[in-house]
């Protein structure tokens, strides 16, 4: 059974329950886990785009500063030892195969391989780089060397995220053929990610719908068992809760989720409910494990994995069935809207909060170690709403401010100074 860090719970308010039937259905990959897919489960697959068309992905929420890497597909990102980023021209790789990578986190979208190279000296430290409170520019302080999908080599270093864009330099170890590029915000509006391909030096537009129009990822990714380890399995959107219930006699009855606690870990379905069996040279799905997924309409969901193609033909069997319906007419409100002000924060920080008639909403401050410094359950109005929290107690730094209002997920960066 797995276990996770629980980070949210689901709340009941406004939600009918329905009698559906359960419906079969087949996501592919392609053979050979080719592409990334993205799926509606109210919809259906909502499109895919080959799986090595990007090296490196861009948080373009908000404040977001997380930059992934394709480490799913081989993509490896090896921080540059004991130099800063002043090293640039002197960069030595002698000793390469001892020094030890990062790779993404596998709960989060948002805590990525180039995130993970921090000065824990520095409270305004984000991995690649420094975020200076008078100008609000996070200035580059790192280098990194990355392995590409064809095994060829690149040293690369963030320089700045200004004005709602990553600006980056990369290179051959030896110098040559430098590239300056950017990934704009504002050019990949209501996405997840911006995409580049250092491979081709190209900005990459991959994801084929906007992020509220999709609920799973089906896909490779690096998950620790104990060990990283390449997986392909199903990952959840941002905005997406699961919970997973394990020793179900009947999958096929089962419907008592109403008391469980939901999870925003993003790898709680992942890839351990199949396992390759070398006595038959394919994939058995395990027969005890159900799935309570909540969407970002409210919506929840039941899911059983029943059959697993492997690279053959990269193809998830499972079922689903629609058991709970956020009910409009019941609390007659429109998705609910979250924002933070002001950031950066000095001695308080305002919640304001829009659409919530009659919803408790749990708001988090957790630190960059994913330790909860600040809880509390609050109660927003139909309309518009403010809630001030101080903050003056807390160290400078970086945090992560996490919302769950019972009908959206909410994350964003919080620098307080």
């Amino acid at each position: 059974m797995k276990k996770y860090l629980l980070f949210a719970s689901l709340l009941f308010t406004g939600s009918q329950f329905i009698n559906a039937q359960s419906i079969s259905e087949t996501v592919s990959v392609g053979a050979g886990y080719v592409n990334d897919t993205w799926y509606s489960l109210e919809n259906g697959v909502q499109g895919s785009n080959p799986t090595a068309n990007w090296d490196l992905t861009f948080d373009l929420s908000g404040f977001g500063t997380s930059i992934r890497a394709n480490n799913g597909n081989g993509v490896m990102i090896y921080p540059y030892p004991n130099g800063d980023i002043n090293d640039w021209a002197t960069v030595d790789t002698s000793g390469l195969s001892t020094w030890t990578p990062n790779y993404n986190d596998e709960t989060t979208w948002f805590y990525g391989a180039l995130d993970k190279n921090i000065n824990s000296n520095d409270p305004f430290d984000v991995g690649w780089g420094v975020y200076d409170m008078n100008t609000h520019i996070i200035s580059g302080d790192s280098i990194f060397i990355v392995k590409l999908m064809d095994n060829s080599y690149r040293k690369l270093r963030i320089d700045q995220m200004a004005s709602g864009a990553f600006d980056f330099t990369f290179a051959h170890l030896d110098g040559t053929n430098e590239v300056q590029a950017s990934v704009a915000k504002a050019d990949y509006a209501d996405k997840l990610f911006g995409y580049y391909s250092l491979q081709n030096e190209t900005a990459v537009d991959h994801e084929p719908v906007t992020l509220e129009n999709w609920d799973l990822f089906f896909g490779r990714y690096t998950g620790f068992i104990p060990t990283p380890y390449n997986l392909t399995g199903i990952i959840a959107g941002p905005n997406t809760e699961v919970v997973q219930i394990d020793g179900v006699a009947d999958v096929a009855n089962y419907n008592d989720w109403g008391a469980e606690t939901f999870s925003n870990d993003i790898s709680t379905i992942g890839a351990d409910w199949k396992e390759f069996m070398f006595s038959t040279m394919s994939y058995e799905v395990t027969d005890d494990v159900v799935y309570f997924v909540k969407t970002q309409a409210g919506d929840v969901w039941k899911l059983i994995p029943t059959g697993f193609g492997g690279s053959s033909d990269g193809n998830f069997e499972f079922t689903k069935e629609k058991i709970s319906a956020l009910s409009v007419d019941e609390n007659g409100m429109a998705k609910a809207e979250v924002m933070v002000y002001p950031n950066p924060a000095t001695n308080n920080v305002s919640f304001i909060l829009n659409n919530m008639e009659a919803n408790a909403t749990t708001v988090q401050i957790l630190n960059m170690e994913g330790q909860i410094m600040y809880e509390q359950v609050l109660t927003g109005k139909s309309d518009f709403d403010v809630k001030n929290i101080p903050v003056h107690a807390f160290r400078s730094g970086v945090y992560i401010v996490n919302v769950n209002s019972g009908e959206q997920q909410f994350n964003q960066k919080l620098i307080i100074k």
